[in-house]
């Protein structure tokens, strides 16, 4: 297993607002030359509407995984690389109102074994910001049930879910503890829009009415992905 760190920017002023092509760009670079990293994804608002319309997406998103939780607590605490990043004028130029951070565990159910990135993939985003009524019996249902239905996607390319941990950081921006979070990627928006009326989704959905009790509810966003490699480039050995 390894460790997620989640970084989720908002801009609650105008929800509709993106971030352009070139500080995009500028941010990829950056975060390519974390330290330690293992790999990244940035997230950006797909063109879609699915069945579940959690209203608007996030301006940016970002996931970047380490090996292990002490690579990842290097890099947020003070004068590391996520915290310069932080203070830099090209993250403030993002435009974000709201930044939303949160280290996960993650478990890898379909990993996505590529050695370039495909700038057409999209990812279906998802968190439960609420909380279990008995959170051992909410995912030891939800890790030997749920994970095996979403393999089940059509041209699914990756299924992950992550778990919440403790984690220490220095950053300036709003700590999360979702109780956890899960996504799946495929090739393009438009295979994403067609998993998501598949047979597949009866399935989850008869499944979901077996959770344990929760609070709250599920948050789905679809999400233009690109993937990006640390500098080293070891992480994607296998190509798809």
């Amino acid at each position: 297993m390894t460790f997620s760190y989640f970084i989720t920017a908002t801009n609650e002023h105008d929800p509709g607002a993106r971030i352009s092509a070139a500080h995009y760009g500028l941010i990829q670079e950056t975060i390519r030359a974390t330290p330690d990293l293992l790999k990244a994804e940035l997230y950006t608002p797909a063109q879609i509407t699915t069945y579940h319309d959690d209203g608007h997406s996030p301006l940016l998103a970002l996931r970047l995984e380490f090996a292990c939780i002490e690579a990842l607590e290097s890099q947020v605490a003070e004068s590391g690389h996520l915290w310069r990043l932080a203070q830099s004028d090209d993250w403030l130029a993002t435009g974000a109102s709201l930044v939303t951070h949160q280290a996960m565990l993650t478990r890898t159910f379909l990993p996505l074994t590529r050695t370039i990135a495909e700038p057409a993939l999209c990812s279906y985003l998802v968190h439960y910001p609420g909380a279990a009524e008995n959170f051992n019996e909410w995912l030891s249902y939800y890790i030997a049930h749920h994970p095996q239905i979403m393999l089940d996607y059509p041209n699914v390319r990756q299924v992950n879910v992550f778990t919440r941990v403790d984690w220490c950081d220095s950053m300036p921006w709003t700590r999360v503890n979702h109780m956890q979070r899960n996504m799946l990627t495929f090739p393009s928006s438009q295979l994403l829009a067609e998993a998501l009326t598949s047979p597949v989704r009866a399935r989850m959905r008869d499944d979901n009415g077996r959770f344990p009790a929760f609070s709250g509810r599920a948050c789905h966003y679809p999400m233009l992905t690109t993937v990006v490699a640390p500098d080293n480039g070891k992480y994607f050995e296998t190509p798809l």
